[in-house]
């Protein structure tokens, strides 16, 4: 990515500075450790997969929380790992890790963070509406607003179904099409 004799470390790490800002607060809003957070965002940028040891020297984690973190993060679909000989002697393996930078692999985690909280607030909304019956006519205007509320978290989770019918350069085509007819 930038060459080593001109930018050293610390230079990359304040120049990715907002990268991992924004890493880390959506790994906050999704619930994921702060290391993952920034294990992602220093990534970023990066031409070659890191070693655990290159990530654990550059985010000051040991080891151990690397680790965990990257096989969270590989998991959920947003990092791979390769896995390579070690050196030239070729005698052990190193796990390296880069984010997955393919946008059909990353978008059924996407859609899946998406369709779950719709679901939850579709839950909730039954719930309350559950909840709601002994009151009877005490509380129409909150079962007004229940239902619009419902009628917004189905229509999104119709139009996430929707999105995970087609790849994202046909969602592309389809739209622009449309667009053009408007």
């Amino acid at each position: 990515m930038f060459d080593q004799n001109i930018v050293d470390d610390k230079e990359i790490m304040a120049l990715k500075k907002p990268i991992i800002d924004a890493c880390i607060k959506s790994a906050e809003k999704n619930g994921w450790s702060d290391a993952t957070g920034i294990l992602r965002g220093v990534l970023f940028l990066e031409d070659e997969p890191m070693s655990l040891d290159t990530l654990a020297e550059k985010t000051g984690y040991s080891k151990t929380t690397v680790r965990s973190s990257m096989s969270c993060m590989e998991n959920i679909g947003m990092a791979v790992r390769i896995v390579g000989p070690v050196g030239k002697s070729h005698h052990g393996k190193q796990h390296r890790y880069s984010l997955e930078t393919d946008a059909e692999a990353i978008r059924p985690v996407v859609l899946s963070a998406a369709r779950e909280e719709i679901h939850l607030i579709l839950q909730a909304l039954n719930q309350v509406e559950k909840n709601m019956e002994p009151y009877g006519q005490e509380a129409e205007e909150m079962r007004a607003m229940l239902v619009k509320a419902r009628q917004f978290y189905e229509e999104m989770d119709s139009f996430m179904e929707l999105m995970n019918q087609f790849t994202l350069k046909e969602l592309i085509v389809i739209l622009e099409r449309e667009k053009k007819l408007i």
